[in-house]
């Protein structure tokens, strides 16, 4: 046990952990398991070499949930996501979806910055074609471009609109769904969560771009 853990464990113990029970009464309302930490470098590989998990400073997780999903034969996860670095300790929740179904490239569909959105004034990328508020508010990075213009269909953009200003990415088996340092309010985890859900079926199951 690092020294942070030993202190976060006096701390809860003394002052009790909100977070951690607020998380327990939404993980029984929603028929999660919940385990209070679990070590960030036992996430799998494909994971770890996602953009949210870059750095080298201390890592943890805490508040971890997670339970089967039987229609997508899904194992999904929702944690809490600390990492040190010279500016202090930030925390991002990590909503996390792992399938066999899925087969992805490397890739992550992120909200463009505020001089991004201005420069879109003037310009636009081919998702216009797909979606021109998905074309002003995101910005598409893969090795593999081909397999994104089958993935991103109306349906896909729609959610990610509804979504805002997350970030997904995805590798393999996994897809991801996070806000950069952003730690996710209980009151919206359950929509959250659902639209993940929604992403995952529109990725499998959506095939109209094929037809393009």
């Amino acid at each position: 046990m690092g020294l942070i853990d030993f202190f976060d464990d006096i701390g809860d113990a003394i002052f009790g952990n909100k977070r951690f029970n607020e998380l327990k009464h939404f993980a029984k309302s929603k028929d999660f398991q919940i385990r209070r930490k679990v070590v960030a470098e036992q996430l799998h590989l494909d994971v770890q070499a996602m953009h949210f998990f870059e750095g080298k400073k201390n890592k943890r997780i805490k508040g971890y949930l997670y339970k089967k999903d039987i229609k997508f034969d899904a194992l999904t996860q929702i944690f809490d996501y600390y990492y040190s670095s010279d500016y202090g300790t930030t925390t991002t929740t990590i909503f996390l979806y792992d399938t066999s179904a899925l087969d992805l490239p490397r890739f992550i569909v992120k909200p463009k910055g505020g001089l991004s959105k201005l420069g879109n004034i003037f310009t636009s990328s081919e998702w216009s074609t797909v979606s021109r508020d998905f074309d002003k508010d995101f910005v598409v990075e893969s090795g593999d471009m081909n397999y994104m213009r089958m993935m991103i269909t109306t349906h896909f953009t729609d959610v990610m609109l509804r979504l805002g200003d997350y970030t997904i990415e995805g590798k393999g088996d996994f897809l991801v769904i996070y806000k950069k340092s952003k730690k996710v309010d209980i009151v919206d985890m359950d929509n959250i969560y659902d639209d993940g859900l929604e992403l995952l079926d529109i990725i499998i199951n959506d095939h109209s771009n094929e037809l393009v």
